[in-house]
């Protein structure tokens, strides 16, 4: 039976997903998508934060979406990915982890716009072997109605988030490197390059993580409301880290330092990456404050990604532990 936007009922909760880590798949991401120390070599990792190889925070959003895929979303009327309220990382996914998930339904909404779908918000956890939790998520997919909403006009649509006011641009890009809190400024913008998705390396992601049909198969997605195969939105994501790490690499003129991030929030993909576009990433600082923990700074980046039509892909807010040195 194919899962309906009529069918999730808040409150209900199910239980899905084995997902297994290896040491070769973790540093075969981190070589494309977040290639710092400690996801690349054991070694290495052991003199940083994680003391071990761990895998990418966005790899392991990248398996919570293949077990996801696997446990509910092929077998419903999935549309589109609308964004993520939050997404925490807790600890450190090793090699040999199995993951699995809980996802409970927080509550649902009519489209004054889509008589014919709507939006389910769920809050997901991921677990390891023991029981430890290593990631907290919210987030909200658009799904298809079996039957069209017989009155269009409900009270309201659920709002995505707005578009934050713009902070004033500081032209001095080396302040958006958090490898020394003390120099990072609020204000501080850097362009942090482009990545082209070109059908191969849509598939290339989509395979292994999001194998729903319009990420895979071209002529499906042209049959897609979207009208073209697209990207998946953490592929898209999971870009802008590749362009974060190389940006930081280029300006310190060496290997990026490894550098932990507790999380994301405000996550909004507004437009679709669809195969031949080209986005432009970029970063700029909105807040900075030291924590509780000696010699550690927390960094706040308001994140883009734009593409060559100028168009907003993807916005989230990202915060990344800095030095205090």
């Amino acid at each position: 039976m194919t899962v309906a936007f009529e069918d999730f009922q808040p409150g209900e909760t199910r239980s899905y997903g084995d997902y297994q880590f290896t040491a070769p798949e973790m540093i075969a991401f981190a070589q494309v998508y977040d290639a710092q120390p400690f996801h690349l070599d054991d070694e290495a990792a052991r003199h940083t934060i994680f003391g071990g190889l761990a895998a990418s925070g966005w790899h392991t959003c990248s398996a919570l979406m293949r077990m996801n895929v696997d446990g509910l979303l092929r077998q419903s009327t999935c549309l589109a990915g609308i964004g993520v309220e939050d997404n925490r990382w807790l600890a450190p996914v090793r090699p040999g982890d199995r993951l699995s998930a809980q996802t409970t339904t927080l509550e649902k909404f009519d489209l004054r716009s889509r008589p014919d779908a709507g939006i389910v918000k769920f809050a997901t956890s991921l677990r390891n072997q023991t029981g430890q939790d290593v990631l907290a998520q919210k987030h909200s997919i658009l799904f298809g109605r079996r039957e069209r909403l017989a009155d269009p006009s409900p009270p309201a649509n659920p709002a995505r988030p707005a578009k934050r006011a713009e902070l004033a641009r500081v032209d001095d890009p080396l302040a958006t490197l958090p490898e020394n809190y003390a120099k990072v400024r609020v204000g501080a913008y850097a362009d942090l390059g482009e990545t082209h998705f070109s059908a191969d390396f849509i598939k290339s992601y989509a395979e292994k993580f999001d194998p729903l049909p319009f990420h895979v198969d071209e002529e499906a997605g042209k049959a897609h409301l979207l009208g073209a195969m697209s990207a998946a939105g953490w592929q898209t994501a999971s870009c802008w880290m590749r362009q974060f790490v190389a940006w930081r690499r280029k300006a310190t003129g060496g290997d990026a330092s490894s550098l932990a991030s507790p999380g994301f929030s405000d996550m909004v993909w507004r437009k679709p990456v669809l195969v031949g576009d080209t986005i432009a990433f970029s970063t700029q600082i909105v807040a900075k404050r030291t924590t509780s923990k000696p010699g550690v700074g927390l960094v706040q980046n308001r994140n883009l990604g734009v593409n060559q039509r100028g168009e907003v892909a993807i916005e989230f807010v990202s915060t990344v532990f800095s030095p205090i040195v």
